[in-house]
């Protein structure tokens, strides 16, 4: 009896993670899992009540006392009515989120495009928060976007994207500045972040809040090989509006619309880029070649090594893979990082000690960097990177050596 409750409840997991479940190994648990095949292809209903299942338990209980003359058909009627009480609690238990996530996206479904201010907030272990960049988004379900830097350390910077090709103004001088993640691939596209929801390993509804003056629900999420992360759903127009990723090594980022707006379309003067300042952006880091007599292999060969935790990194990278410390795809930026601690070791209090501008790529294989450094301030002259943990744009950079003045 027990094992088959066991049973029924894994059956009815694996078929609300889309996943194919065991075969029964008995008729009266194939008639079962027969009955839950029927109502799972249900439309989605309007919820019951919450003593909907002890209603429905008392309804079989009553069945069963009717049919006590028959001792055969009470035992196996008695074994099914506890089996089936299990089977609609946890059955109605998930149909409650999946409701949610259907509802995200038949809303979404209904957005032609929108406009927002979107909010990078960075919070330390110490529980200090910080206002890392404001940006202002406009975006599309065609791929395409025009993003502005409204504050932070690419104040100023916009960035536009015709669903293929993307630039970015102001240009800037000799070699184009790395597109920073929050700037290319935003961290917090609507569209995706539902795409991302459906595919998770599991999403409940753990509350409400309010977030930006506005009533919503906050979902509890589990991708798939990642970290647990935090959704906030707007429980009007179904929308998120906040997303709070885990927190790892100290560090989370919390991204949130502070404001938003839906729209028919973006402005087509937005996309525009003829004749203004921008200059296209190349987001694939093509090969640079080594100077002559040098090969590829001691283009790349630091004077010293850096010790790397491979375990720490696979982290870092399902970190990233979630929201969290996306200033990680930013090989730049994350050379910038390193230095500083280099500096100081004890952390990094204000402004970084070495300046972004210092930073240039040297050359790069699309997997391997270097960024050589610029500064007084520091006898680092060059920083060596790999993408040890996946070797493609999703991919983030590690710090594998350094040169120094000699």
């Amino acid at each position: 009896m027990k094992n088959n409750v066991k049973k029924l409840s894994d059956y009815i997991d694996r078929l609300n993670r889309e996943k194919a479940p065991d075969a029964a190994d008995c008729g009266e648990l194939e008639n079962l899992y027969a009955a839950v095949r029927r109502v799972k292809s249900l439309k989605p209903p309007v919820m019951p009540g919450a003593d909907f299942p002890d209603k429905v338990v008392q309804s079989l209980a009553r069945g069963i006392k009717r049919a006590k003359s028959r001792k055969r058909l009470l035992k196996s009627a008695a074994a099914a009515a506890a089996v089936l009480a299990v089977a609609l609690l946890v059955y109605f238990a998930a149909l409650k989120d999946t409701n949610i996530v259907s509802a995200m996206e038949r809303a979404y479904g209904r957005v032609s495009a929108y406009h927002g201010t979107l909010e990078v907030v960075f919070t330390s272990g110490a529980g200090e928060r910080q206002v890392q960049s404001v940006l202002d988004v406009w975006a599309d379900k065609q791929g395409r976007y025009a993003i502005g830097v409204l504050e932070g350390a690419y104040q100023g910077l916009m960035t536009v994207s015709d669903g293929e090709k993307v630039w970015q103004s102001p240009p800037g001088e000799g070699a184009l500045m790395p597109v920073f993640s929050e700037t290319h691939e935003f961290i917090f596209e609507l569209g995706g972040e539902i795409e991302a929801l459906k595919a998770a390993q599991s999403a409940r509804v753990a509350g409400e809040e309010t977030v930006a003056g506005r009533p919503a629900y906050v979902l509890e999420v589990t991708p798939q090989g990642g970290l647990p992360y935090k959704l906030w759903v707007d429980k009007e127009t179904k929308i998120p509006l906040q997303k709070e990723g885990a927190m790892h090594n100290a560090i989370q980022y919390t991204t949130r619309y502070i404001e938003i707006t839906f729209l028919e379309a973006i402005p087509d003067e937005l996309i525009q880029v003829e004749g203004k300042n921008f200059r296209e952006a190349d987001i694939r880091e093509e090969e640079s070649p080594a100077p002559a007599g040098e090969s590829p292999d001691e283009a790349f060969e630091p004077q010293v090594r850096v010790e790397v935790d491979m375990q720490a990194e696979q982290a870092q990278q399902i970190a990233a893979d979630s929201g969290s410390s996306p200033w990680r795809l930013d090989p730049v930026f994350t050379a910038q990082v390193f230095v500083s601690l280099q500096i100081s070791p004890e952390g990094i209090t204000g402004e970084y000690p070495v300046d972004y501008e210092d930073f240039t790529i040297a050359r790069t294989d699309g997997r391997r960097m270097k960024v050589q450094v610029s500064s007084d301030k520091t006898e680092i002259k060059a920083v060596y990177l790999e993408r040890l943990v996946r070797q493609d744009e999703t991919g983030i950079w590690t710090v594998v050596g350094y040169d120094i003045s000699r």
